[in-house]
């Protein structure tokens, strides 16, 4: 079976620059920075230091601190942390497969998600505002549920450039909503020693009935769809044994129909980590 290449360390849950890994021709070594092998388990830990801002108006930056990586590919079923596959059809350039995936918004208003437990496991990180703060929003609190979408996934590779394009139902029945992603990594530098500059470059639109799940208020603000755009830098170098240097800075627009929310104070999430990772 040949190798899967392009998975990011950090597919967890950061969620907006992660892209699928395709298949390409040739052998891959198993801790190079961008590939796994086929047909076992693969896992590395990333310890560092890093944020995610949360555009939440009663919402706290969340740390990045320990941030692991799970997957599985095997001949047609693969796991990718908290996502799931089944291939339907492929070639050594192009993908077809089956996905569910956890919906992204919620780890916002939960810092218990199942989707930041990968980065620590503290409680709730949007609290109600109190009352008597300055400039407090009354609404009620937000408790949106646990919830999946799937759907379709294309993953192909042209030359050095991957791409992914993904049409995604809300599965779990909280809110029946549809998603759609659509993303290509593109790598910018690599040298002799192993180290590589690559950038993902993005789109997710998301349908009034999700983004009104997570950032509507009932009586008074009911939101349409919304196209978050999103850019990616990442950066590797290898270490010693099977360490590695591991950075990244990620961008994402969020949408006109999210921010104008009352509930959100920001118009964008930015994501920052550097540390070193080890594969096992």
């Amino acid at each position: 079976m040949l190798p899967r290449l392009f998975v990011y360390f950090l597919a967890m849950a950061l969620g907006m620059g992660h892209l699928r890994p395709v298949r390409a021709a040739g052998d891959c070594q198993a801790t190079a920075p961008d590939c796994v092998a086929v047909g076992r388990w693969n896992l590395s830990v990333a310890l560092g230091a890093g944020m995610r801002t949360n555009p939440l108006a009663v919402g706290d930056t969340l740390p990045l601190v320990v941030i692991p990586q799970i997957s599985y590919y095997g001949k047609r079923f693969f796991l990718d942390n908290l996502d799931l596959g089944f291939t339907v059809a492929e070639t050594d350039r192009n993908t077809l497969s089956l996905v569910a995936t956890p919906s992204y918004d919620r780890v916002f208003f939960y810092r218990s998600d199942l989707q930041n437990i990968f980065v620590n496991g503290f409680g709730p990180s949007a609290a109600p505002v109190s009352a008597d703060a300055p400039n407090a929003v009354r609404f009620p609190p937000r408790s949106p549920r646990v919830t999946y979408l799937s759907g379709p996934e294309y993953t192909f590779r042209y030359g050095a450039v991957t791409g992914q394009f993904d049409v995604l139902h809300e599965i779990t029945g909280q809110n029946h909503g549809d998603e759609v992603r659509a993303a290509a990594g593109i790598p910018l530098l690599s040298s002799i020693r192993g180290s590589s500059l690559a950038a993902n470059v993005g789109i997710t639109w998301k349908s009034a009935a999700i983004v009104n799940y997570y950032y509507g208020v009932s009586g008074v603000y009911a939101p349409g769809a919304a196209v978050n755009p999103f850019l990616k830098l990442r950066y590797t170098l290898p270490l010693a044994g099977k360490w590695r240097l591991s950075a990244f800075v990620e961008y994402e627009r969020l949408g006109r129909a999210i921010t104008d929310s009352p509930i959100v104070a920001e118009y964008h999430v930015a994501t920052a980590f550097v540390g070193a990772t080890y594969t096992f």
